[in-house]
């Protein structure tokens, strides 16, 4: 039976509760991620006491605010901060759940390590054994870039460098090769080289690609969600708001592929307690997703944030803001990686706004004249976005409605 400590109240501006809330949570999505992708217990128990430390935040702000409401009308306003006080709590927990997949010994399978790999590519050198499969093959035979995203760039042989190698140049034992890839493709290709793997089985490969990017697109999705909701709260806007709610319902299709590619998946029998906390992953993200959602109705409600909730997140370690794209801006006509607008300024653009669309830009996203860039970052990096998205010319944003 779980204990509860003794709450003395005690009073704290329900802002500053609600900021210390929605920071907490959101770091507690960071380390929870984190403990899992290591298996570190040590993370995994921080996250557990930090939700217990939210869950006290949640508590004393309630309080506050039955102690604001005098009448109705200030009930009424109060819903939108009681909502959000709410979802936190909501994202603290299934942070919390990451962390009790660990806690719990339930572990993650090795997959889990692969979904958070970063998808740069790596150069690497191996040295090919006399029992690897690959030797006396040629390069064209080998197929290594359609099979697992690596390149052979060149072959040491003796004293000799082959720079470049065709297509049916061979490779053979004490040959060094260096390989530009993937990490995932070049860590198997390494096996296969140095003889510790028989073979690459492209179909079983194939499924667990597909399970390791729907859940990366769950994660990265439920994140953004998070973004655009406390956006829809500071700005008041109902498309960012309508955003959320149509991400939401992405979300659940998304969440169902990925629990039947895990569930059609041939995991091994001692891989089951792994496959569980796999599993457990894709509902702590849905999870998040949701609390998301939840936000974003308060906007779709029609019910005017109240001045605290704008407060929190403008005072949040990182703060939202929105910047109109001119004429004369260098952003015009470029796209978001050759703007290099969070190398510039340390703000993440993480929607456009372009007319009555609300777009979420990927790295080859055009900015256009009149767009309007909705970002976050520290607060520092916000008047030089502003400034490279106007230089000289005033741009006012039209506020919701």
């Amino acid at each position: 039976m779980p204990k509860f400590e003794k709450i003395e109240y005690k009073p704290i501006p329900a802002s500053e509760l609600l900021l210390d809330m929605k920071n907490i949570s959101e770091l507690m999505i960071d380390l929870a991620y984190s403990s899992a992708l290591f298996n570190d217990k040590d993370l995994a128990e921080d996250v557990l006491s930090l939700e217990s430390r939210v869950d006290t935040l949640a508590y004393l702000l309630e309080i506050e605010i039955m102690v604001a409401a005098r009448d109705v009308k200030d009930a009424e306003s109060l819903i939108g901060v009681s909502t959000v006080a709410s979802c936190a709590d909501k994202i603290s927990d299934a942070a919390a759940d990451i962390a009790g997949i660990i806690t719990r010994k339930i572990g993650v399978h090795p997959i889990v390590g692969e979904i958070f790999e970063k998808v740069e590519e790596r150069l690497m050198k191996v040295t090919v054994k006399a029992d690897s499969v690959i030797v006396k093959k040629r390069i064209e035979e080998l197929d290594l870039a359609a099979r697992m995203g690596v390149d052979i760039i060149a072959i040491r042989r003796n004293s000799d460098w082959i720079l470049d190698p065709k297509d049916n140049e061979r490779v053979y034992q004490g040959d060094i090769l260096i390989t530009r890839g993937a990490p995932l493709g070049s860590k198997e290709f390494k096996g296969l080289a140095e003889g510790e793997l028989g073979k690459l089985d492209v179909e079983k490969r194939e499924r667990f690609e597909k399970i390791t990017s729907k859940f990366v697109e769950l994660k990265d999705t439920s994140e953004l969600m998070i973004d655009l909701a406390y956006s829809a709260l500071m700005l008041n806007s109902k498309e960012l708001a309508e955003e959320v709610e149509r991400l939401e319902e992405y979300v659940d299709n998304l969440h169902t592929e990925f629990e039947l590619l895990a569930l059609t998946s041939d995991f091994k029998k001692e891989e089951a307690s792994g496959f569980l906390g796999l599993i457990r992953l894709g509902v702590a993200a849905e999870k998040i997703a949701d609390a998301a959602a939840e936000m974003a109705e308060v906007v779709l409600r029609g019910i005017e944030p109240h001045p605290i909730l704008k407060l929190t997140i403008k005072e949040a370690e990182e703060t939202v803001i929105q910047a109109c794209v001119t004429s004369d801006s260098p952003l015009v006509n470029k796209t978001l990686k050759e703007a290099r607008v969070h190398e510039e300024t340390g703000m993440w653009v993480f929607v456009i706004k372009r007319g009555e669309r609300v777009i979420r830009p990927r790295a080859d996203s055009r900015i256009q004249d009149g767009d309007v860039l909705v970002a976050s970052g520290y607060a520092e990096g916000a008047d030089d976005l502003r400034k490279l998205a106007s230089p000289s010319q005033v741009c006012e944003i039209e506020e919701e409605s």
